[in-house]
């Protein structure tokens, strides 16, 4: 994409081109690309009427036309995006709130009682409810979106565009500063690397405050049709797919475990769909195999981090088998992220820099144009992450002859036992190839004779019953000493309010836990 032209520009340039064309559905609701493209304007009229450029608009509400159409508008307008996560507490959206200075924020119905509260307590801030007639305060939604006028194309390549926080899982969540140059970067690695088409109908099940809202540009700027999921249910997503003949869409392992678990996945017409897309933490291997089974050679692997949005590694349909020794059968790649995009640059690294030889375990570095510039008024947390043009991830991989990409884990995740490194990702997916194993979590504790030794959480497959023994026979000839120590046996792996494994709370429960199921 040409750093020169703003996102603004090339997408209005999409929506003449493809004007006629669908470009959005919700339910009955559908707005061809003139009118989404009409209707986003008006909005950046309003937007730019009432804040300075540049004030920060945090997005609070669930999966809603208004989410997309606000993300373009705010760009045109040279405001500041922060997506809050429709599951946030009130106590977590007004931490982000005052950290990052907002001076409005949009809400729907689903987030309206957490938005009511903190509306009390920060008057000053216009709240605006995007499915309501009223505001709680300043001018509401349809007072936005009928605005006259037009607004000049106020964003700029180097001004930032969004402050994306982390989830804070570690202590008080980061806010991650992007420029429109950086978007800019991570639309052209896209539009480059993966297979987006133009008769494409893209589901989005995902939160749009996430992957999914990203993923939203470059597939519109293909001139694909978007299909918003109402309620983003797993139900929801397989009855679109079956109505709107959806052909492509991505979600995170746990959204993949239950679709190809689910019950009744027999009676959906699944057959329009020619591209699957996975990422955002490891998959259970189980979940890989069925749904290779299930869907064929049509998944998609895609790795990045908040501070590298989206785009740092990808591992294609035809790079996610491995042949198998002495077999024609071929075997699926587990916990690999497949091989840079191609204007980013990956090297993995020991502490001290040295880049690590091939096989080995280093920490993921990055160097490329959609590398965040920091982290909001937080230098020194900056500094640490940031070191000498490199972006320093804190995940562990080792890379093979070939370039490949494998992940080990977090490097906050490793544990110690006995002298020796355990990647918790590697045991998780020998655990989650058991046949009646769905979803393994494995986290290290302290313990007086090893150092540490590492606990195992367990989701059995429904109507299957499992002991410590079974597994432990199953581990211990790949695994070794890896092999845990104890097992706790769970209904579901617990996840945070971005559908990633909840590893601080499982951490917190094991210490607690008796060591039950001992080996």
């Amino acid at each position: 994409m040409n750093k020169s032209a703003s996102l603004s520009a090339i997408a209005n340039k999409a929506a003449r081109h493809f004007s006629w064309r669908e470009c959005l559905a919700y339910g009955n609701r559908r707005w061809t690309f003139a009118e989404f493209n009409a209707q986003a304007t008006a909005i950046a009229a309003g937007l730019a009427a009432r804040l300075e450029r540049g004030s920060r608009v945090g997005l609070f509400m669930s999966n809603r036309p208004e989410y997309v159409l606000l993300q373009f508008a705010l760009e045109q307008a040279g405001l500041v995006r922060v997506p809050l996560n429709m599951r946030f507490t009130s106590s977590e959206v007004e931490t982000i709130l005052e950290d990052c200075g907002a001076s409005a924020v949009f809400f729907d119905g689903v987030t309206l009682d957490r938005a009511s509260a903190l509306a009390i307590r920060r008057p000053q801030l216009w709240w605006c409810q995007v499915d309501g007639h009223e505001a709680i305060s300043g001018q509401n939604w349809a007072t936005v979106t009928q605005t006259v006028g037009q607004v000049p194309d106020l964003s700029r390549p180097e001004d930032l565009c969004t402050i994306n926080y982390t989830s804070g899982t570690s202590g008080k969540p980061k806010g991650v500063m992007l420029t429109r140059q950086n978007w800019s970067a991570l639309y052209r690695n896209m539009l480059i690397d993966r297979d987006m088409r133009r008769d494409d109908v893209v589901g989005h099940v995902g939160p749009l405050t996430h992957a999914s809202g990203t993923y939203f540009v470059p597939w519109y700027l293909r001139g694909a049709r978007n299909v918003i999921i109402e309620g983003s249910s797993i139900d929801g997503l397989l009855e679109a797919i079956q109505r709107e003949r959806i052909t492509v869409f991505t979600c995170v392992p746990t959204a993949l475990t239950r679709i190809v678990n689910h019950p009744d996945i027999e009676r959906f017409d699944l057959t329009s769909l020619r591209a699957i897309g996975y990422g955002a933490e490891p998959i259970p291997y189980n979940t890989l195999e069925k749904a290779l089974d299930r869907f064929g050679p049509i998944l998609t692997q895609n790795y990045g981090l908040t501070e590298a949005m989206m785009t740092v590694a990808t591992l294609g349909p035809e790079d996610h088998f491995l042949p198998a020794e002495g077999t024609e059968r071929q075997m699926p790649r587990v916990g690999c992220i497949g091989r840079p995009y191609t204007f980013v640059e990956v090297v993995l690294r020991s502490e001290d820099g040295a880049p690590v030889p091939v096989g080995e375990v280093g920490e993921i570095t990055i160097r490329s144009e959609h590398v965040m510039q920091g982290y909001w008024n937080r230098p020194e947390e900056t500094a640490k992450v940031l070191k000498d043009g490199w972006l320093w991830s804190g995940d562990l991989a080792y890379c093979d002859e070939h370039g490949f990409i494998t992940i080990s884990g977090r490097s906050k995740d490793m544990l110690i036992s006995g002298g020796f490194n355990i990647y918790p990702a590697e045991v998780e997916a020998v655990l989650t190839s058991h046949p009646s194993v769905l979803e393994a979590a494995v986290v290290g504790i302290p313990d007086p004779d090893w150092g540490e030794i590492a606990i195992a959480f367990v989701a059995p497959v429904a109507g299957e019953t499992l002991t410590a023994a079974q597994l432990v026979d199953h581990c211990k000839p790949v695994l070794g000493f890896k092999t845990p120590r104890h097992f706790h046996f769970v209904g579901a792996i617990p996840k945070n309010a971005n559908s990633k494994v909840d590893k601080p709370k499982l951490k917190a429960e094991a210490l607690t836990m008796g060591k039950t199921e001992n080996v």
